[in-house]
């Protein structure tokens, strides 16, 4: 009896076959979209652990000593170290949990262990979303949360029922019986922010730098990554004027352009409003892409700024965090404002600012014309009409320029080159003679989406421009990459690149800047369409569309009130999967005709005509026949036929010939019998 206890209890903590079989698809699918976010390594070690814990499942192997064990942990900890991770960076505390993950994989031996793993499952399929928030991998975890679950409801099979389909079925079930209250909670709770910060390692496929190079610019022009996303209400700029200002660039050293030191915040100019769309006016709602940087995008000069944002003395939008996940907010942009109508002088020290004997040729030109001319404004325009008659050209394969005399190289010897290096050059020349000026680095252009109609801007619109300072009237914007190239600011980028350099994008970048509508174009922007909905719905559902939402339902919000509809909305979702429960258990609904023979059977209960429990229906019509002397034989054929032959089953007009024998024969019998 002992023995028997005792083996009872040992099968208790066993794991079931085909819940260790779930456990083993769970780290696959779990693990899968964190192997862009961790070292190649870690990923070898997930396989090795993986296919360990496999070869133990098939007997060929045995669980690892304890002497292994140590030295995988020890190993894993070092590999950690030299990975180069941020110390409190969220790729280090991902590995970690993955790496953990995997090792506790390889000893599972009981129930306990499987719900460890179990549980940690479910902490790495959160972890996804702080790198990412796309629909696709909402649906992806989705899933993948599915298998974990169903592990979890193989742990409670017995181990003589291997199901492994059944409890994938019976996870999905749970799973979705527990959206509604999700999406209850998800619209009616409190938004909270986030009670600890996790720092994001940056990385340069973000967007733009505060350093740049001449040639990042036309290296980035080759992504079509997404930048952000704009809802214009109103009227939308046309494409010579959507200049989405984000960085400024003042200093200039080693042939690298950089922002410089740190500026102090501004207020906002004080403007009369106006209707948006009108005289310069426009008023937009911006979602920005994961930059891990802290600057915004916007047109021109916004005088409205998001909550947490601030306005610098350069006239850069800063956000007060960097942003980690995308970012929802709106700006309003007046393009009569003028900036800087007057220059501090720290700020004119700044934008004037050279290394000592940098580029001696270009600064020799542009003294020559400043002899030439006494009004600044008619120096940038010759600068500019050089740049449109001499045999300058724009490519995205611009030549190697050293660091120093970088701008002589380019203007007089390469004189090849993309919009930094335009930009640059005229900027340093400008600097030279004694006129403020400065370059400008952000995104130009955009793409509109006609199925939800909001804009789309990609890394291959990154754009450089300059600004100039005129005394009374303030920073002016020029681009002289319109005086080598106008088709990239009319049109955009593939617009003026040659064949050659349009087939170095990829395949999807130039079917989303071609002109044609084709099947692939549609296809793409209504992915891009979903996409924005989601991002519109669900990751930028942030405070204040919350509240706007909350407001439409309840008028004045009140804890009260928000109370009440989280109260009645749990309630509601609750008696939704209540009543679905209920139906699923519910009689399985009985055959017309079998309703219509157990109606006739009814008419002779408590009679001697009635029918036994053992007869079937052929049975017991033969039986009354035989004791009436009708002839049922007919009918008995034709209804033990409709009612257990799939393939003679009776359709609607057969169902009414028998249903009005039936009627026929209960009235002869009930005739008789009286």
């Amino acid at each position: 009896m002992a023995f028997a206890t005792a083996e009872a209890r040992g099968i208790a903590l066993q794991i079931p076959r085909n819940s260790l079989a779930l456990l083993m698809l769970a780290q696959l699918v779990v693990v899968l979209p964190l192997t862009p976010y961790i070292s190649p390594w870690i990923v070898g070690v997930c396989a090795f652990c993986g296919v360990w814990r496999w070869r133990v499942f098939q007997g060929r192997h045995g669980f690892p000593p304890s002497l292994v064990k140590v030295f995988l942990v020890i190993a894993s900890v070092v590999g950690l170290a030299l990975s180069g991770y941020d110390t409190f960076s969220l790729e280090a505390a991902t590995s970690l949990l993955v790496v953990a993950f995997a090792l506790k994989l390889v000893e599972m031996k009981s129930r306990r262990d499987a719900y460890v793993i179990i549980y940690l499952s479910y902490f790495l399929v959160a972890t996804g979303f702080l790198f990412s928030q796309t629909i696709g991998l909402a649906a992806y975890e989705l899933t993948a949360a599915i298998v974990v679950t169903s592990a979890m409801v193989g742990m409670n099979q017995l181990h003589t029922r291997v199901r492994p389909l059944a409890s994938l079925q019976t996870a999905a079930v749970l799973i979705l019986q527990a959206l509604p209250l999700t999406i209850v909670l998800f619209l009616l709770f409190p938004r909270i922010g986030p009670l600890w910060s996790i720092p994001v390692h940056s990385s340069a496929s973000t967007g733009l730098s505060d350093t740049v190079k001449p040639g990042d610019v036309a290296s980035l022009s080759r992504s079509d990554e997404l930048a952000f996303r704009v809802v214009f209400d109103g009227s939308v700029p046309e494409q010579r004027d959507l200049y989405w200002r984000g960085l400024v660039y003042s200093e200039f050293e080693q042939g690298a352009w950089s922002v410089g030191e740190s500026l102090d915040p501004i207020d906002i100019p004080d403007l009369p409003r106006a209707q948006p769309g009108l005289n310069g006016i426009y008023d937009y709602e911006i979602f920005l892409e994961p930059t891990q940087t802290e600057w915004l995008y916007a047109l021109h000069t916004p005088v409205t700024l998001p909550r947490r944002a601030e306005l610098l003395e350069d006239y850069r939008m800063v956000n007060d965090t960097p942003v980690i996940s995308i970012l929802r907010y709106r700006v309003e942009s007046d393009q009569r404002v003028v900036n800087g109508l007057f220059l501090e002088p720290e700020m004119r020290e700044r934008e004037l600012r050279l290394p000592e004997g940098e580029s001696p040729r270009i600064r020799t030109w542009a003294a020559e014309l400043a002899r030439q001319y006494d009004d600044p404004r008619r120096i940038v325009g010759a600068m500019l009409r050089h740049i449109r008659n001499e045999p300058f050209s724009y490519t995205l394969r611009p030549p190697a320029l050293p660091d120093e005399n970088s701008i002589d190289a380019f203007w007089f010897d390469t004189r090849r080159g993309f919009c930094t290096h335009y930009a640059g050059a005229v900027v340093f020349a400008l600097r030279s003679i004694g006129i403020p000026a400065r370059m400008v680095g952000g995104y130009q252009g955009g793409e509109m989406n006609p199925v939800t109609g909001h804009m789309v801007v990609r890394q291959y619109d990154a754009h450089a421009w300059m600004e100039v300072w005129y005394e009374g009237i303030g920073w002016m914007r020029y681009d002289p990459t319109g005086a080598v190239a106008p088709a990239r600011v009319e049109q955009g980028l593939n617009a003026a690149l040659s064949s050659s350099e349009r087939a170095e994008l990829s395949f999807l970048s130039n079917a989303r800047q071609s002109g044609d509508s084709n099947l692939l174009q549609d296809m793409l922007q209504f992915a891009d369409s979903l996409e924005h909905r989601w991002n519109l719905w669900v990751v930028g559902y942030d405070t204040a569309t919350q509240s706007s939402v909350l407001k439409k339902l309840l008028g004045d919000i009140t804890p009260g009130r928000v109370a009440a509809a989280l109260l009645a909305g749990c309630g509601a979702s609750m008696l939704m999967v209540a009543a679905a429960i209920f139906w699923r258990r519910r009689g399985a609904s009985r055959h017309k005709l079998e309703r219509q023979f157990t109606s006739f059977c009814q008419a002779f209960r408590g009679t001697p005509m009635q029918r036994e429990g053992h007869e079937s229906p052929a049975a017991y019509l033969t039986r009354l026949g035989q004791a009436t002397g009708v002839d049922t034989s007919e009918l008995a054929a034709q209804l033990q036929s409709s009612l257990y032959d799939p393939e003679q089953a009776a359709d609607f007009w057969e169902r009414q010939q028998l249903r009005r024998a039936l009627h026929t024969l209960r009235f002869k019998l009930l005739f008789q019998r009286a």
